[in-house]
């Protein structure tokens, strides 16, 4: 259990997202307020202050009540719309109400105008932080007429109110500069992402080319050992194709779902064999480097488990790669054929590139075990994280 995460329910946001910090920022504002709440409401009932200790123990309840369905019935914005309406209504209330600690309250003006435009924008930000100004307006009119009498002498209200429109100017000019900032970003990012999008497709056809070039001379060659290695060239360059193509159709340009890669990879390969290849991936998402060198172990394995792996008859192939806790990952490669000669298959190319690209995975560590079949295990990380 974390800060963050868990206590202040970042958990149920993207990770390093604007609505995380926002989810944070919500649960402190609900948490440090409530404790000078619940401090102030122990003071009022010790001195005897009746009414404001009425007032904070329903502005506690009613503020830990809507929290409670955070996030899972209220979202971000109608939360902070809550809390921001609880917070306006109570420090109202402390201007009229005596307390033993009602200078105290006056605090929490400066947070409303930051908590407003953080939260809700610079639209909905404005909007909300002129309704409590609007209250002050409504409490000092009705106060002139002796309608209602408030804690404070005239000049210092005045004093609070100009404070208070001061700091509502400057988080309207800070949120504005940020938000024109990040919407110049956000352009930025999604040029920069229909870019990529146009690399990855130019990359992924280029391949197709090359491809088609080692196909029509296949096409001239005789020998089979030869025909063979053009075939292996080719699937090679598929399977790295396959990413290209993932990240020109995907949402992201720089990572790779490893579920809809690698089931495109194999599909490929079942469609040449006659054995039966059983795919069960998780749902891992990989930068471009290592969802290639992945694809590229798959390609490799399998076509050894297809080539060597049953002298005769047809098996099955088994490909799994699943999560191992949350930062780090396994591939699995097995088939239940005749397994190999380790002194002979190490030499091969394929084993070569298995062994050189397990390494080159973060963390990376290859296992091959031989009875009853061929098993092969790769552990790595997910970004490289340890």
């Amino acid at each position: 259990m974390t800060l963050e995460a868990d206590i202040l329910k970042g958990k149920h946001f993207p990770i390093d997202s604007r609505e995380r910090l926002k989810a944070v920022m919500i649960s402190l504002l609900v948490y440090l307020p409530g404790f000078a709440m619940a401090f102030d409401f122990y003071e009022s009932i010790v001195y005897q202050y009746e009414i404001m200790a009425t007032i904070e123990f329903v502005s506690m309840l009613t503020l830990y009540g809507f929290y409670m369905l955070f996030p899972r019935y209220l979202g971000i914005e109608t939360t902070s719309k809550i809390i921001f309406v609880i917070f306006s209504l109570f420090l109202l209330i402390t201007l009229c109400v005596p307390d033993y600690n009602a200078e105290f309250s006056l605090f929490w003006f400066a947070t409303i105008p930051v908590v407003g435009f953080f939260l809700l924008g610079k639209k909905e930000g404005i909007i909300w932080t002129m309704i409590p100004f609007v209250g002050f307006l409504v409490l000092s009119i009705l106060a002139s007429f002796d309608k209602v009498t408030l804690l404070y002498n005239k000049t210092l209200l005045v004093e609070l109110g100009l404070a208070y429109l001061s700091i509502v100017y400057i988080m309207y000019v800070l949120e504005k500069e940020r938000s024109e900032y990040e919407e110049k970003l956000n352009e930025s990012i999604e040029s920069n992402k229909l870019l990529f999008k146009e690399v990855h497709h130019r990359t992924k056809n280029n391949m197709q080319v090359m491809m088609g070039l080692l196909e029509t001379q296949s096409f001239k060659v005789d020998d089979p050992k030869y025909k063979k290695m053009f075939h292996a060239h080719v699937d090679r360059i598929k399977s790295m194709s396959f990413v290209h193509e993932n990240l020109y159709k995907g949402a992201a340009y720089d990572e790779v779902d490893m579920h809809k890669y690698l089931n495109g990879v194999l599909h490929n390969l079942q469609k040449i064999t006659q054995h039966t290849i059983i795919v069960d991936i998780d749902y891992v998402t990989l930068g471009i480097k290592d969802s290639i060198s992945v694809g590229l172990i798959v390609n490799e394995a399998v076509t050894n488990a297809m080539e060597h792996a049953y002298s005769a008859g047809v098996g099955n192939i088994d490909v799994t790669l699943k999560y191992l806790g949350e930062k780090r990952c396994i591939l699995i490669i097995k088939d239940y054929g005749l397994g190999f000669n380790t002194q002979k298959e190490y030499q091969s190319l394929g084993m070569t590139l298995i062994e050189d690209l397990s390494v080159s995975l973060p963390n990376g560590r290859l296992s091959i075990s031989i009875d009853s079949g061929t098993l092969i295990q790769i552990y790595f990380n997910v970004k490289g994280e340890i």
